[in-house]
């Protein structure tokens, strides 16, 4: 079910799919060379996380770049390994968890001229280790701390690039 910033999260295969949109006044060439940029995930991301970058294997990032980061989730250490498994500039590029908290967390960005602006599409496909979860309320939980994850990082993509607009 969307929420008002557009985030849905719903079941697909043996997990579930997050997508979101949105619309920047801002061409693409100015667009992609932001998320080309490992460091800025620090601003994409909530405080609520304590967020920070351990380690880049390559800026700009490119395919099989890795980026090491730790966070803390409900107050849990969490240490994550992402591997960039496409690059496709300006196009889009495809992450993927190595380790961290999910069984399976597949990101596609990709990004596409509209109009004088950009559209900036977001789809996680994700599967929880521990399957039972699914049946408690930690699902609320875990659905409730993405789509705020995704509504910020949708507040601060406007306040990098102006807003125009939300897709969902």
């Amino acid at each position: 079910m969307p929420t008002a910033s557009g985030v849905v999260i719903e079941p697909a295969g043996a997990g579930w799919r997050l997508s979101c949109a949105q619309r920047v006044p801002r061409p693409l060439a100015e667009v992609f060379p932001f998320y080309a940029t490992a460091r800025n995930l620090e601003r994409l991301t909530p405080a609520f996380l304590h967020f920070r970058i351990l380690h880049i294997s390559s800026e700009p990032l490119a395919a099989g770049a890795r980026i090491d980061y730790a966070l803390r989730l409900h107050g849990l250490p969490v240490r994550w390994r992402t591997r960039v498994d496409e690059w496709d500039p300006p196009h889009g590029f495809v992450d993927r968890q190595v380790r961290g908290p999910f069984r399976t967390w597949l990101h596609t960005h990709t990004f596409r001229p509209l109009g004088d602006g950009t559209l900036i599409s977001d789809v996680v496909l994700f599967d929880l280790y521990c399957r039972p979860l699914a049946l408690s309320p930690a699902l609320g939980w875990i659905f409730a701390d993405l789509r705020a994850i995704f509504e910020h990082r949708r507040r601060e993509v406007e306040r990098v690039f102006g807003q125009s607009g939300r897709q969902s």
